[in-house]
């Protein structure tokens, strides 16, 4: 799957540290830099041990304090319970990382199916391709349908990606462009809908070179064969359809009551010879 790639400096040379070492080692930073509760403390004390002795702090509003940090301390520590169990749920599921170099400030992305979930001081540490990712980097959670179409919109992109201009189109570009059409044809009704939302400038590009190679003669009626194109339903055809089956049930209607009227007069036919036996 994607891989993150270390990037060149400005010098040539090849930067060691990636971009998703880059990512944790900032978030590791960021973690040393907070206040935990024994630093808190000790805030606390240096405060009571200078506060104004002829406006000295009410008891209440030391307790008041302490008691704030303890709130915010224990929502930290549930949002990482909850960033766990997130992170475990993320195992054997395709995901898309973004990372952001502290280094360089570039974004990347990386695209990999998590392989399993370490801990390091209470924060879940993803693994992808044996590299490791905080969980804050995670973008997307995406599924199969998704990740093989992204894959044959990839494929689709690197057939057509060598193409010159269009102006330069010659016959010698035919089994680029058709190799291009018979590929499309594989992709089920979900990739073409993924390629017509993220690709519509890729199916662009192909329509104009099938165009272009086809008035220099090239036949694509192979690849691309010809659809009737399906008439848009108007208010006429729903009234006339609705009418259709109207007169259906009508019909129906009318049999099951003449139906009923054979019954009740065969049924009187009886009574009437039962009558006459008498």
């Amino acid at each position: 799957m994607g891989s993150l790639v270390a990037p060149v400096g400005e010098d040539g040379k090849l930067q060691t540290q990636t971009t998703s070492g880059d990512s944790l080692s900032s978030k590791n930073k960021k973690k040393n830099s907070t206040v935990d509760s024994d630093m808190f403390l000790s805030l606390l004390v240096a405060e009571m041990q200078n506060q104004d002795p002829l406006e000295p702090t009410s008891n209440t509003e030391w307790v008041s304090q302490y008691a704030t940090f303890t709130q915010v301390e224990k929502m930290g520590e549930m949002a990482e319970s909850v960033d766990l169990l997130r992170a475990n749920d993320l195992v054997g599921k395709e995901v898309i990382m973004k990372v952001t170099s502290e280094s360089t400030g570039d974004v990347s992305y990386a695209r990999g199916t998590v392989d399993f979930i370490t801990v390091e001081n209470g924060k879940p540490i993803i693994w992808i391709d044996d590299k490791q990712y905080s969980m804050a980097d995670l973008d997307t959670v995406v599924s199969s349908e998704y990740s093989s179409a992204y894959d044959k919109y990839d494929t689709l992109t690197a057939m057509l990606k060598g193409l010159p201009n269009i102006k330069y189109a010659d016959k010698s570009y035919e089994n680029v462009i058709k190799g291009a059409y018979k590929y499309y044809n594989t992709m089920n009704e979900y990739e073409k809908n993924f390629m017509a939302t993220y690709g519509a400038d890729l199916l662009q590009v192909l329509a104009e070179w099938k165009e272009k190679l086809t008035k220099l003669g090239v036949d694509f009626s192979d690849v691309t064969p010809d659809e009737k194109e399906e008439a848009p339903t108007t208010l006429d055809d729903i009234m006339k359809s609705f009418g259709t089956k109207m007169d259906a049930i009508i019909d129906k209607l009318n049999l099951l009551t003449k139906t009923e009227s054979d019954k009740d007069t065969e049924g009187d036919k009886d009574t009437e010879g039962d009558k006459d036996t008498e």
